[in-house]
């Protein structure tokens, strides 16, 4: 939601007085002091969790680079262009357009739990609530403070602990949290909380573990020592520890020097040192325990990140969808509630995902056209209701208006051999009189094939005219249906 607290909350507000009485103008809210420490171990120190996230923030991206601008004409809304909505989407801000700037949203998003936008809008005149010219730009989640303007309005600027001289008002500020912060002290709850904080521990172990197969391979680990076993009452003096730590930097340290063993005079014993291979250090499982527990807490399929041992969906698509429906169409839903805020300053627009191109998610749709296709079939539902029910846009003819069903069902106990006069006595017996009442009509001379329309009582042949449809034509006077 937009951070807009220009409404105070009432004097009356019990809950807000004993959560914040404690604040005052000018007073800085609570915040993760770790912050900083997610955006570097996690996002720019850890591989696995780098690819997820980038992956996940260039999908939401594709998809808000499809989305459409729809305008409500009476009840519904249709798609339309806009000139300056437009520019918005090719220049976002001076370095981005909508698509990087929609993928960097993701990413702050994924790893610190805040996507917070500098979003400054006019405050006066024709163009009022309208993005100036400098559009919207991300605001770096970890150095971002927030001051209270005391207890009925918490959220009072925004600041940057890079200059805090600078105070951005809440009114230009667009904020949405991953998940809520449950800790109220100090305010800590008007900031999101970072995925990245519930596996910190789990990433921090991942970093190390590379960090010392890094080291492993840089400096050469020997195969172990092959020393002299001390004499009873010998001891190494600082001298000789001084000559051995030499002679080991020089000898046998670095890479080249990996296969060499380290060998000392007299009796000899073998100490194996370091590890032999990256199996010993665990690294490979470490990583897939990692990915998974990131991937679990995302509520992303694993698989689709190269984890095919943790495999839990028959086929890719079913992942996909997974990773869709729990993941990047909720995003999706949120960035575009709280970006139609801003559009609406524009007119009365909003923007609406399309999803039609996305593969994985086209399964449920055949599903849907299917059950949708029976009840058409079945006499449920008209031509344009079942348009609608599909996502289509209904055509507002006469003839989609009206219900059909297969002409070879007939009601039981109908005798085939029966004359019109019988046939209107069943229906009329068994309380089906709307088959007249809806199609409008009524025959004055079958012989003739006289009928009448009983919009406008206009009278004519039925079998001088075109069938406009399966056993219907329209009255060539008004245009209404007319049913054989």
């Amino acid at each position: 939601m937009l951070a807009e607290m220009e409404i105070k909350v009432t004097e009356q507000n019990q809950l807000y007085q004993a959560l914040y009485q404690f604040l005052s103008t000018g007073m800085a809210l609570g915040k993760d002091s770790q912050m900083k420490d997610y955006v570097r171990e996690g996002y720019e120190g850890n591989p696995d969790l780098f690819s997820i996230v980038t992956k996940l923030a260039g999908m939401f991206a594709q998809v808000m680079d499809k989305v459409k601008l729809m305008q409500r004409k009476g009840d519904k809304y249709v798609e339309v262009e806009n000139e300056e909505i437009d520019k918005i989407f090719e220049r976002t801000n001076y370095y981005q357009n909508f698509m990087e700037f929609c993928r960097h949203w993701a990413i702050s998003n994924y790893i610190t739990g805040n996507g917070i936008v500098y979003a400054p809008r006019f405050t006066a005149g024709i163009n009022q609530g309208k993005l100036t010219n400098d559009g919207m730009i991300m605001m770096p989640t970890q150095n971002v403070t927030i001051y209270s303007k005391g207890w009925r309005q918490p959220i009072g600027t925004y600041s940057l602990d890079i200059d805090e001289t600078y105070r951005i008002d809440a009114e230009d500020v667009w904020h949405e949290r991953f998940a809520p912060t449950l800790s109220y002290e100090e305010g800590r709850n008007f900031m999101g909380m970072s995925p990245v904080k519930v596996a910190h521990d789990i990433i921090n172990s991942q970093n190390k573990g590379y960090e010392i197969t890094a080291k492993m391979y840089s400096y050469g680990h020997p195969p172990g020592i092959l020393s002299k076993e001390a004499e009873h009452g010998d001891e190494t003096t600082a001298e000789q520890e001084s000559k051995f730590r030499e002679r080991y930097r020089t000898k046998y340290q670095g890479v080249d020097n990996m296969a060499v063993p380290i060998f000392t005079l007299g009796k000899l014993s073998y100490t194996k040192i370091g590890y032999d291979n990256m199996k010993e250090l665990d690294i490979i499982s470490m990583s897939e325990h990692g990915r998974r527990v990131f991937c679990n807490i995302l509520q992303t399929p694993s698989q689709l990140f190269n984890d095919t041992a943790a495999s839990t969906y028959n086929n890719q698509l079913l992942a996909e969808k997974a990773m869709y429906t729990n993941r990047l169409i909720p995003d999706v839903s949120q960035f575009c509630s709280g970006f139609n805020n801003i559009v609406r300053a524009y007119g009365d627009f909003i923007v609406k995902p399309d999803y039609s191109e996305i593969e994985c998610l086209q399964e449920d749709k055949v599903k849907k056209v299917e059950w949708v296709s029976k009840l058409y079939q079945d006499g449920i539902i008209s031509g344009d209701m079942y348009l609608e029910m599909i996502g289509e846009e209904p055509t507002g003819l006469p003839e989609m208006q009206v219900r059909y069903t297969n002409a070879n069902r007939i009601p039981m106990g109908f005798e085939e051999n029966a004359d019109i006069e019988r046939s209107d006595k069943f229906y009329l017996e068994h309380g089906i009189s709307d088959y007249y009442d809806k199609p409008k009509f009524r025959r004055d001379n079958v012989e003739k094939h006289i009928v009448k329309c009983s919009n406008c009582d206009y009278e004519f042949d039925y079998l001088s005219i075109s069938e406009a449809g399966m056993g219907y034509v329209l009255c060539p006077k008004c245009g209404k249906t007319v049913t054989q």
